[in-house]
């Protein structure tokens, strides 16, 4: 956790109350998880979601991307998201990238900048975490499960199986938690690296035997890398009218198709692939500019 931008009170506050008036928004309300239905909520809000699983060097790490230009028919924004991550990871990376939709903050919105400001970066992942696992539930949780919000001395067995509780519920990555817990004031920074120590997604790691135990159906699906290739369904809608209407050529239209897995012929269309053509722009797509929020 060294160089992390620190927040103010008066930061973390506003980033609270915006979280809370985004579940709000959304129709989430008290002590309901988002979880995987933030995909759902990202169409709700028009934003377009393209899943494609972008092969990144360890050093070089993309998350989500979101893009954001205004066009004659009014503003349209993306959300490119990596499914090479873990799926707990890629929810997390859409909350992170639904607070700069929310803000206007970013690259996406400001191109003069070069380099990722730390705070907003740092605002960004305390939004995703807020919304994610509200304060509130979690202080609920705490009490609940150990009759004091005073975790100082609490050992770390106990503490590992209710980090796994809080994992399958909520659906955060596992050290998102553990960051939630301490950022909240329950657990020092003795406990952090302790915890951070541990490799949740090693199968032997002691975490990972007490959560697999416990919940195995959730560990399987959050420990997986999906490798998704989806686009938001009205989008593909939009791709088939144009070409119904005669503004995409016929090579067009299954180069488009074909950049998310998918043939003319899964819609009814009796099209020849020219499957170089394909490969071609599919490698363009992976090769493309891969800076992460």
């Amino acid at each position: 956790m060294k160089h992390e931008a620190v927040l103010t009170e008066e930061q973390i506050a506003e980033i609270k109350k915006l979280a809370n008036n985004t579940r709000k928004e959304f129709g989430v309300f008290g002590d309901v998880p988002i979880a995987k239905d933030i995909f759902m909520l990202l169409e709700k809000k028009g934003i377009v979601l393209c899943q494609y699983p972008f092969q990144t060097e360890e050093k070089s790490h993309m998350d989500a991307n979101i893009t954001w230009f205004e066009t004659e028919y009014g503003s349209l924004t993306f959300i490119g998201l990596n499914t090479s991550l873990y799926y707990d990871e890629q929810i997390f990376a859409l909350a992170h990238e639904l607070y700069h939709f929310i803000t206007k903050t970013g690259k996406a919105y400001e191109a003069d900048e070069e380099n990722e400001d730390r705070t907003t970066e740092k605002m960004a992942d305390r939004f995703a975490a807020e919304l994610l696992l509200p304060d509130e539930v979690l202080r609920l949780r705490v009490i609940s499960q150990f009759k004091t919000s005073d975790l100082s001395g609490v050992t770390e067995l106990p503490l590992l199986r209710f980090i796994a509780r809080l994992h399958e519920e909520w659906w955060l990555p596992y050290r998102s938690i553990v960051f939630r817990i301490w950022e909240e004031g329950y657990i020092g920074r003795a406990m952090v690296d302790y915890l951070f120590h541990i490799d949740a997604r090693d199968p032997d790691s002691i975490y990972s035997k007490i959560f697999s135990s416990m919940a195995q159906d959730c560990y399987r699906i959050l420990n997986e890398k999906t490798e998704c290739i989806e686009i938001s369904s009205h989008i593909l809608e939009i791709f088939i009218q144009n070409y119904e209407d005669g503004y995409i050529t016929d090579d067009d239209f299954v180069k488009l198709l074909g950049l998310f897995g998918k043939s003319p012929e899964n819609f009814g269309f009796e099209l020849c692939v020219n499957e170089e053509d394909v490969e071609e722009l599919r490698e363009l797509f992976e090769d493309g500019d891969a800076n992460e929020d």
